[in-house]
C-alpha cells in the first residue's frame, strides 16, 4: 500500500511550489500544487517528497518540500484499515469459539433507546451479577464512559463463558486482584486446553477491546490518537511524559518529522505498549514506565505502518520471555491497540488469588514450549456487535428489552 500525503501549506498562495527535480535549484513547475490535494509518495529524500497527484489541482508529478522552516507543507496520512465482515462460517463468540480471543466493540455504533437509563442498557447491566461492578458502571458521570465500563465488563464475562463452552453467565464469577486486575475466579477453563487461561480488557475513544490467552500472561491497551486535553488545548506530551519514554523511544517519536500529530501517533503506540505490559503484570502505574523500552518491526502481510511486532528491554536488560503485537484499528478515528504476552513469573498479585487460577507454572515450560507459546498466532481483532456480548440463554429477553438478536 502506497503512502499518501495531504497538502496543508500554501493556503495564502494558492498552493505550494513544485520543482521538476529533487534539488531545490531544479526547474520550477508552471503551476502550484493546490492546498488540500492528496498525493501518492513515489520517494522521500530527507525533507523532499517525490509525488504523484491523486486529488486536487497542480502538476501531476514533481518534487515538493514537506516542511519549510517551522511550517508544515505536507502531512503524511494514516493508512486506511478497513473493517472486515465477520465470516458467517466461523464461530467467533459462544461455545466452539475456542479459548484465544481478540474482540473489539465500537461504542460509536451503539445508541440504545433511553441511554444508560433505558431498558436495553439496564438489561445488559444486570447480566453482571457482581454488585460492585454494576455500581462502578453507573458511577461514571458521562454516558460514553458508562458505555465503555459496561462493555468492558461484558467482554470479560463473554470471553470467560465462551472459553468455558457455556451459554450463561450465571455460574461465571469474575474477581479482581488487589491491583484491580480482573480475572476469572471460577469455574476454570479446561486444564488440558487452557491451563493458564486469562483475559484482559481496555477502552478508550471509540473502542472497547479484549484479549485472552490459554498459556501466557496477557494484557491489552487501546490508545486514541487525541492530542487535545479536556480544556481544548493541545497536550504538551513531550513535557508531561518526558520520563515515561526512553531516549531510544523519543528518538523514534522525533524521527517522523516535525508535525506534532505524527509524533503523537508514535508516542501513543509506545504508551499503549507500556500500558499493556503493566496491565499484564498487574501492577499498573506502580511500575516505572521509563524502565521499559520497546523495539518494533513491521509484521509482514499488513499494509505499511498498520501492524508491528515488539520486544522489550526492562531496566536495560533484554526480556525475551515477553512479546507484543500491535495493530491500528479500522476507521477514520485513529486508535492503536497492543496485546502483551508474558511470563507467569512477572505477575504482581499481592493476595495470590489470580495466581491460584494458573495451573501450569513457568518452570513447567521448556524453552522451546515457551517460545512456541509466545510466537503462536496473535489474530486480528474481530469487530463484534453489542448483541454478541449477550449469552445465548438471555438472547430472547435481550430482544424484548430492545436489543437486536445475534447471530
Amino acid at each position: 500500500m502506497s503512502q499518501m500525503w495531504e497538502i496543508v501549506g500554501g493556503a495564502d498562495k494558492g498552493g505550494i511550489l513544485v520543482r521538476e527535480g529533487q534539488e531545490l535549484t531544479s526547474a520550477q513547475a508552471a503551476s502550484r500544487l493546490s492546498t488540500g490535494a492528496t498525493v501518492e509518495e513515489l520517494g522521500l529524500v530527507g525533507e523532499r517528497l517525490h509525488y504523484k497527484r491523486v486529488t486536487g489541482t497542480g502538476p501531476d508529478e514533481g518534487w515538493i518540500s514537506i516542511n519549510l522552516k517551522d511550517k508544515v507543507l505536507a502531512k503524511r496520512l494514516a493508512p486506511e484499515v478497513e473493517e472486515e465482515t465477520l465470516d458467517p462460517n466461523r464461530t467467533v463468540v459462544g461455545p466452539g469459539a475456542g479459548v484465544r480471543h481478540r474482540w473489539a466493540v465500537n461504542i460509536d455504533d451503539w445508541k440504545p433507546e433511553g441511554d444508560a437509563d433505558g431498558a436495553e442498557f439496564q438489561f445488559l447491566l444486570n447480566l453482571i451479577k457482581e454488585d460492585d461492578d454494576r455500581v462502578k458502571v453507573m458511577k461514571f458521570k458521562f454516558y460514553d464512559d458508562k458505555k465503555r465500563a459496561l462493555l468492558s465488563r461484558l467482554l470479560i464475562r463473554q470471553a470467560s463463558a465462551t472459553s468455558l463452552n457455556v451459554t450463561s453467565f450465571a455460574d461465571v464469577t469474575v474477581s479482581r486482584t488487589k491491583g484491580r486486575k480482573p480475572f476469572l475466579e471460577s469455574p476454570l477453563v479446561d486444564e488440558k486446553e487452557a491451563p493458564n487461561w486469562n483475559v484482559n480488557v481496555s477502552h478508550e475513544g471509540s473502542w472497547v477491546v479484549a484479549a485472552s490467552e490459554p498459556l501466557c500472561l496477557t494484557g491489552i491497551d487501546v490508545a486514541e490518537l487525541r492530542r487535545i486535553g479536556p480544556n481544548g488545548q493541545p497536550i504538551d506530551f513531550k513535557k508531561s511524559f518526558e520520563k515515561n519514554l526512553t531516549k531510544h523511544e523519543w528518538d523514534d517519536v522525533n524521527s517522523v518529522g516535525s508535525d506534532l500529530d505524527d509524533q503523537y501517533e508514535v508516542f501513543s503506540r509506545y504508551w499503549s505498549a507500556k500500558e499493556a505490559f503493566v496491565k499484564a503484570r498487574g501492577d499498573g502505574i506502580q511500575f516505572d514506565l521509563g524502565l521499559a523500552e520497546f523495539h518494533w518491526k513491521p509484521i509482514e502481510g499488513f499494509p505499511s505502518r498498520t501492524a508491528y511486532e515488539g520486544s522489550i528491554v526492562i531496566d536495560r536488560k533484554a526480556a525475551p520471555l515477553w512479546r507484543f503485537v500491535q495493530h491500528r484499528m479500522p476507521g477514520k478515528k485513529s486508535h492503536w491497540v497492543t496485546v502483551a504476552r508474558g511470563p507467569l513469573t512477572d505477575i504482581v498479585d499481592a493476595k495470590g488469588q489470580f495466581t491460584a487460577t494458573l495451573r501450569m507454572t513457568q518452570d513447567k515450560f521448556s524453552p522451546a514450549e515457551w517460545k512456541d507459546a509466545l510466537l503462536a498466532e496473535s489474530p486480528k481483532f474481530d469487530i463484534i456487535p453489542i448483541a454478541a456480548l449477550v449469552p445465548q440463554d438471555d438472547m430472547d429477553n435481550y430482544v424484548k428489552a430492545g436489543g437486536k438478536r445475534w447471530p
